[in-house]
């Protein structure tokens, strides 16, 4: 599947992102600086063959065309649709917990490629993703960082998330304290950015 606006291509994983990710987890890592920093402390170490083995397995897997899309990878609309991050989504729980089961669609974005920053990739993908999950009968849409990751902040309130939750203190980076916050994407709000961008 593609979805597809001016700036970007939302696409399937394919084979030949596997190199990609590969860099972007044992050479081109600045992300990870941002992208829930606490989850790689103590974690083994990223293991390429491991991750080269279960993605070729997966895409040999028989999949549901029609399926709902709860990850894309993100490319660049242009001659060299050069891949650049990921968007995704998982579910939260009523208390804006992570959970396997049942939830809230939660979304995040990642541009990887430090040369593709700061050029609206990660703004229009999220409204490409937006308009997807919308078309799929999700009503609900959240978002979840750290009061520390002051890029994306900026990003949630242009396209209109506003805070919903606000757990102080839970989140430590780099020796200091952050809250961890939920935002909720109020729809006037989106529409607005939406008519601003039309």
């Amino acid at each position: 599947m593609k979805l597809k606006n001016d700036k970007v291509i939302l696409r399937d994983f394919i084979a030949s992102d596997i190199a990609d990710q590969i860099r972007w987890e044992t050479v081109e890592t600045e992300w990870q600086l941002w992208d829930a920093p606490w989850e790689n402390e103590g974690v083994e170490t990223f293991d390429p063959d491991s991750y080269r083995k279960e993605r070729l397995a997966w895409l040999a897997q028989e999949k549901d065309e029609g399926r709902l899309r709860w990850s894309f990878q993100i490319c660049v609309n242009d001659a060299s649709q050069k891949h650049i991050g990921w968007c995704n989504a998982y579910t939260i729980d009523d208390h804006y917990q992570y959970t396997k089961g049942d939830g809230h669609c939660t979304i995040g974005v990642d541009i990887l490629d430090l040369s593709a920053r700061r050029k609206g990739y990660a703004t229009a993908a999220w409204d490409l993703f937006i308009q997807y999950m919308i078309s799929n009968g999700i009503k609900d849409i959240y978002t979840q960082t750290w009061s520390g990751n002051e890029r994306v902040l900026g990003l949630m309130k242009k396209i209109g998330f506003e805070e919903c939750n606000r757990i102080h203190g839970i989140r430590t980076v780099r020796g200091q304290c952050y809250d961890g916050l939920t935002f909720k994407l109020k729809w006037e709000k989106y529409k607005a950015f939406r008519a601003s961008i039309a």
